[in-house]
């Protein structure tokens, strides 16, 4: 099932053999211990691998902004990345995260502008899905898309809890 992703966006490219098969032993680690995608069967996670394309940046660079629309979640595969969020006083830093964190999962499956500013820490490898291969595998999987909501309601409330901390 060599489907591949159906956009490649400027910056990144295709895999080529040797990066493939070593992509594809790194994701199945990680997506055998992501709490998201463990209900997956074997089908399902080569399904997953299958439409992602891989996305690298550099230390300091900016994966989502905060506003813009967003139609593709990432999976971080080495590195970590910083989460933040605007408010009145200012950046309030949400988190930190790395191997196996999923990030941009919000406007992914709300449809919304994205709600936090995703910035690279350190370089940063990770697997981007877009949303309408993400979809089909959630309306497959309903396992896996009640696990993201309740990500994404967990999210919420920290990001709630956080701001009004500040």
């Amino acid at each position: 099932m060599s489907e591949g992703p159906s956009i490649i966006p400027p910056g990144s490219r295709t895999l080529s053999d040797e990066e493939r098969q070593a992509l594809l032993d790194d994701m199945a680690e990680v997506i055998g211990s992501s709490h998201l995608f463990k209900s997956l069967d074997e089908t399902g996670r080569e399904r997953v691998l299958s439409y992602g394309y891989v996305c690298r940046y550099d230390a300091g660079d900016v994966i989502i902004e905060e506003g813009d629309v967003g139609d593709t979640m990432f999976v971080v595969i080495s590195g970590t990345v910083t989460v933040e969020t605007g408010t009145t006083s200012g950046k309030l830093q949400l988190a930190e995260l790395g191997r196996g964190a999923c990030v941009g999962e919000v406007s992914v499956l709300g449809g919304g502008p994205r709600t936090a500013t995703v910035t690279a820490k350190t370089d940063v490898d990770c697997v981007a899905f877009h949303r309408h291969r993400i979809e089909r595998v959630l309306s497959d999987y309903p396992k896996v898309h009640q696990l993201l909501q309740a990500l994404v309601e967990g999210r919420a409330r920290d990001t709630i809890e956080k701001i009004v901390g500040s």
